[in-house]
């Protein structure tokens, strides 16, 4: 648990900005928690502890997305279940186009991008999360950036039309 414990609040804020679903994301953290303890001894250094969490949270989210494409196609339902519990209109609508956005990223450009953004990861620990170089890191995060800038554009251009 000392492992862990510093690492809690950055995983569940990558399973939650990935899954966008507060219930489904505590259920991915519970599954990779338990994943990771009782396979722990494979971890030969406890500084690897981290990718390893990562890892497994990673590898779990593609496989709830893999079966979810398998049996329904991917819902619209999945990505707006999470209640906003803000009392800001505005705010709560700023966040729904976020969010959306977010999802219209290809994978390769969102894991990246809420590795860094959202769970506080360096370049360094996600290079190894993903298996990328430090520069590749950092395309997808410029790349991601951009994307992510031009689809709130597009849907600010929207909104005003």
């Amino acid at each position: 648990m000392s492992l862990y414990d510093p690492l809690h609040e950055r995983l569940v804020r990558f399973v939650q900005t990935t899954v966008w679903d507060r219930e489904e994301a505590q259920d991915i953290v519970s599954e990779t928690v338990l994943s990771a303890f009782e396979h722990f001894d494979k971890v030969r250094h406890h500084e690897a502890f981290l990718y390893y969490l990562f890892t497994i949270a990673k590898r779990k989210i593609n496989r709830r997305y893999a079966q979810q494409k398998r049996l329904s196609g991917m819902s619209e339902e999945i990505i707006d279940r999470t209640p906003d519990t803000s009392p800001d209109v505005h705010r709560q609508i700023q966040i729904k186009e976020l969010r959306d956005a977010i999802t219209k990223l290809p994978d390769k450009y969102r894991e990246p991008l809420v590795l860094f953004e959202f769970s506080g990861l360096s370049i360094k620990e996600i290079a190894e999360i993903t298996e990328l170089s430090e520069n590749g890191v950092k395309s997808r995060l410029l790349r991601a950036r951009q994307q992510l800038s031009e689809l709130l554009e597009g849907t600010l251009h929207e909104r005003t039309t």
